[in-house]
């Protein structure tokens, strides 16, 4: 009953909301893009609305499509941004400062929605439990992160630890010893430069919030076009932990970690399991599929692309 249940919502749904839910996912792209255009602009590398775009959803596709916690994405975007003649040691801290912002935003979401949930008796202690000791474990991170960028002998002592660690699991030398303190010296550099420049941090979180906020939406109008309403503390909540969660998932994307949290989520709430799943597959399909066929036509882009000294 539950997957014949699941297709007649698919064929019964409001295909003009989810064409408004596909524009509300493209609406979080620009917000992201504007962030890392943003980001460069604040450190001095300045481009075009429409190549920091292509950059975007060409690192996007990549990271959909591989593993590694997005790195063949940021590998995509390193190679574009050098080809523009950004230093490496900015490319670097553009791409750090851009995850920073995006996650930190993120997990503030999930505080708030958690302490909604929460006060309104409708989670499990030992739902709620879990939940805030994944939190407390990002914070602690985050927290960690600031310590050692306050105590940078420490911070170079630890970035030559990890350095070690890779060079050993890899077997060969993936990152030489020798870049550790330019890159190091390139992250102080530019952290300070960013935070000396007035309003670069409330800008910064802003185009963070647009892109979440608006991803956010699509799902909740992918909801709506397939006929149920859920409450909106309980759908950011299961957005959150999903997204929080699936980052740090092996898989690209988060593929299968995102979808089976967020359906385990949405249940939990009382979400009738034919229409999680329904609402799930076809927010997945807009949000993690449609964007790499997309992102592919951007890579070709920048790939044909002349660098600035071309002829």
């Amino acid at each position: 009953m539950g997957p014949e249940r699941a297709l007649g919502l698919l064929r019964h749904a409001r295909w003009p909301l989810l064409l408004v839910a596909v524009v509300a996912e493209a609406v979080s792209l620009v917000g992201y893009a504007d962030l890392f255009r943003h980001v460069l602009r604040v450190l001095d590398v300045r481009l075009a609305f429409g190549a920091v775009m292509n950059i975007v959803l060409a690192g996007l596709s990549f990271s959909h499509l591989f593993g590694a916690g997005g790195a063949a994405g940021m590998v995509v975007s390193y190679n574009a941004l050098r080809k523009r003649d950004a230093p490496h040691g900015l490319i670097f801290v553009a791409i750090a400062a851009q995850n920073f912002f995006t996650y930190i935003v993120l997990w503030v979401m999930f505080l708030v929605a958690l302490v909604s949930v929460v006060s309104s008796g409708r989670l499990h202690p030992w739902s709620y439990g879990l939940a805030l000791i994944l939190i407390a474990a990002l914070l602690w991170l985050t927290g960690y992160g600031l310590y050692l960028y306050r105590h940078r002998p420490k911070m170079r002592r630890r970035v030559s630890q990890i350095v070690g660690l890779i060079n050993r699991a890899y077997r060969r030398e993936r990152i030489r010893p020798d870049q550790i303190d330019e890159w190091l010296d390139s992250l102080f550099a530019a952290m300070r430069h960013m935070s000396t420049h007035r309003g670069a941090k409330r800008t910064a979180v802003a185009y963070s919030c647009m892109f979440w906020v608006f991803d956010l939406l699509c799902l909740y109008l992918v909801f709506v076009a397939l006929g149920y309403h859920v409450p909106l503390a309980a759908l950011t909540v299961s957005y959150a932990v999903a997204n929080s969660v699936g980052s740090l998932a092996p898989t690209p994307g988060g593929l299968g970690a995102v979808e089976g949290l967020l359906i385990t989520l949405l249940v939990s709430f009382d979400v009738p399991s034919p229409e999680a799943v329904a609402v799930v597959l076809v927010y997945r399909l807009i949000n993690f599929w449609l964007p790499i066929p997309v992102g592919f036509g951007s890579y070709l882009a920048i790939r044909g692309a002349p660098g600035p000294g071309a002829p």
